[in-house]
């Protein structure tokens, strides 16, 4: 008996010396609330959202109380949301037979907009979010002083939450499309014409006359201003003088396809556009299927520059204005350049696999990885500048990083671990078919003090810097939750996407070129940076979320299956070894992390939402 003690407190003094591994059941932090708690999102800003029931509730990262509850808005549907990409902004769409709209600052906690407090009748007819001014644009009826209400278009300030300006339309000519800002002017595309008016005076300064335009876009800097109205599955482009709303191209420049992407360039008006044909068009679109065709438009007469586009058997996603041409890549595979004069930068298309994942340049070149191949090219005569890709098995996920101590790419695909000398282009496989657990496949790839760290949702291994196997973890999957966190992942870094490319046609992230692969690769920084530049409280509160080191950046978050629920494991980078692990006693639970503050909330069944603090 005297033995069975001792060797029981032998155990417990060494689980106890086990030092770096507790775990933890006690949140740091618990909000209680009335109702139900029917959903919950984490916000880009790091504002935890959740529908409790009671109100539309934020909660704010390391916060003791509820940030906020907003009342008015307790009822509200995860399909209601529409997040503006970069921004502190939802928009709480229309619901039922009326157009009753309203836009929240998830960082403030406060309404900004409000369809049915701003007086207009039963809300908005359409509505539209300007780059990169921040502000709103509305069109519908407006209650106005003696009670009587009058067809206008209204402009309000998001930062600030007020009324810029009402400016007064003939119900027979509502705006049927995206307006643009030009300093003091803003043009309205309507029903019967394009109208300019003055933001301070609300006064019509022209009258263009083009008709049923569904966006403007303007260039400050030439001072011109372009409509564009789709007609069927074409575009037609029109030129309007700045100065007196005069049709500089009359007659409009009929174009194929559907307008992606616009950039304005020395030489003319660059335009992207996606034909889609034959079969099932709207299957077709959404699966990004199609061709795109290249124009270039002069900016005098509007006729397009180059008398044969090239071909692109696909649809452009990649699309960038360098100083002598234009490059860019497509979907299905390829990658052109073409000087402004409409001819060929290079030889002959360079050749790719599909899914071109990152075109980015680096000191030797430009850096393309697809799903099938990587290399980097000569910028000027598209040919590999080491005179071979690499070529591997199709890989959905590819994840690359750059060893500076080494002066060498990594590259993780379905192969395994490729090394790419960055002077000579010499490359090696270095690890052979990474064999995760859960039919996982890396996607992930960081060099540390240690080795390189391969990562997916489940699995972590670290190799040597020889490519040799240190050590392995994996977490079993709870299930669909894990799924879901994934997808959410996928989803915030589409939305990031999708605000670069709406700014890209708005002229504000114009002519950049062929962004550095650092650039390319730390979404964070450029995003920080492009916060610095907005004088708002919430933008600069986004740009030090941003700036912060990440949670992450020594620690890994899995979550993982247990007996009676999940838990939350957090594992060292650098040992593998788990230093923490909070368990959830919810084998289906509603769950969010905030991986760059820190922190796991969860809702347990008593409709309280807990939040855990992953830094301790």
């Amino acid at each position: 008996m005297g033995n069975l003690k001792q060797l029981v407190m032998l155990i417990t003094v060494m689980l106890l010396a086990h030092t770096g591994w507790t775990q933890k059941t006690t949140p740091n932090y618990q909000y209680a609330f009335d109702g139900q708690v029917k959903w919950l999102i984490l916000h880009e800003s790091g504002t935890l959202l959740a529908s409790t029931g009671e109100a539309l509730a934020g909660i704010r990262p390391n916060s003791s109380e509820v940030s906020f509850k907003m009342e008015r808005l307790k009822r509200v549907k995860e399909e209601h949301l529409e997040f503006v990409p970069n921004t502190p902004y939802v928009i709480i769409k229309p619901r039922g037979i009326f157009m009753h709209t309203v836009v929240i600052d998830v960082v403030k906690g406060k309404i900004v907009f409000d369809s049915k407090a701003e007086d207009w009748q039963n809300g908005v007819t359409s509505r539209y979010f300007l780059y990169p001014e921040m502000m709103f644009v509305v069109n519908g009826m407006h209650k106005e002083g003696g009670g009587k209400y009058t067809a206008g278009v209204g402009l309000y300030d998001l930062k600030t939450g007020k009324l810029v300006k009402i400016f007064e339309r003939k119900p027979s000519n509502p705006m049927t499309g995206e307006p643009d800002i030009m300093g003091d002017n803003i043009i309205i595309p309507g029903l019967k014409n394009v109208e300019c008016y003055s933001i301070s005076s609300g006064a019509v300064k022209w009258t263009a006359d083009v008709k049923n335009a569904t966006n403007i876009i303007t260039n400050e800097a030439s001072n011109e201003v372009y409509a564009f109205r789709s007609k069927g599955d074409n575009t037609v482009v029109y030129k309007i003088n700045a100065n007196n709303g005069a049709s500089l191209w009359p007659d409009g420049n009929k174009i194929k396809g559907v307008i992606s992407t616009i950039e304005f360039t020395k030489a003319g008006l660059a335009i992207v556009t996606n034909i889609v044909s034959g079969g099932n068009k709207l299957m077709n679109k959404l699966k990004g299927s199609g061709t795109s065709k290249v124009y270039l438009l002069d900016l005098n007469s509007g006729a397009d520059l180059w008398d044969k586009s090239p071909k692109t058997k696909g649809i452009i996603n990649h699309f960038y204005v360098e100083e002598d041409g234009i490059i860019f890549g497509v979907s299905d595979g390829g990658i052109n350049k073409i000087a402004f004069d409409g001819k060929p930068r290079w030889k002959k298309p360079l050749k790719t696999g599909p899914g071109i994942q990152i075109m980015a340049t680096v000191p030797k070149g430009l850096l393309y990885i697809s799903e099938t191949d990587t290399d980097i090219i000569d910028m000027g005569t598209g040919e590999s500048v080491f005179g071979k890709a690499i070529k591997y098995k199709r890989s959905a996920a590819v994840a690359s990083t750059y060893d500076s101590t080494r002066d060498r790419f990594l590259i993780t695909c379905k192969d395994g671990v490729y090394e790419v000398d960055g002077n000579n282009g010499e490359y090696n496989l270095i690890s052979n078919g990474t064999k995760f657990e859960g039919k996982e496949d890396p996607t992930g790839i960081d060099v540390r003090d240690t080795g390189i760290l391969l990562t997916a949702s489940q699995n972590l291994e670290m190799l040597d810097f020889q490519g040799a196997s240190k050590w392995h973890t994996y977490k079993r999957a709870p299930g669909k939750s894990a799924f879901g966190a994934v997808l959410m992942g996928a989803l915030t870094a589409a939305s990031m996407t999708m605000g670069a490319a709406h700014s890209a046609r708005a002229g504000y992230m114009k002519g950049a070129g062929v962004p550095a692969y650092h650039s390319a690769v730390q979404r964070e920084e450029d995003a920080a940076a492009a916060y610095a530049a907005i004088a708002d409280a919430s933008f600069q509160e986004m740009m030090k979320r941003f700036k912060a080191t990440k949670a992450t950046a020594n620690s890994s978050f899995i979550l993982t299956k247990v007996d009676g629920g999940v838990a939350l494991v957090k594992v060292d980078k650098d040992s593998g070894e788990t230093m923490n692990e909070i368990v959830i006693k919810d084998k289906n639970p509603m769950y969010e992390v905030d991986d760059i503050a820190g922190f796991l909330y969860f809702k347990d069944k008593s409709n309280n939402i807990s939040a855990y603090n992953l830094n301790q």
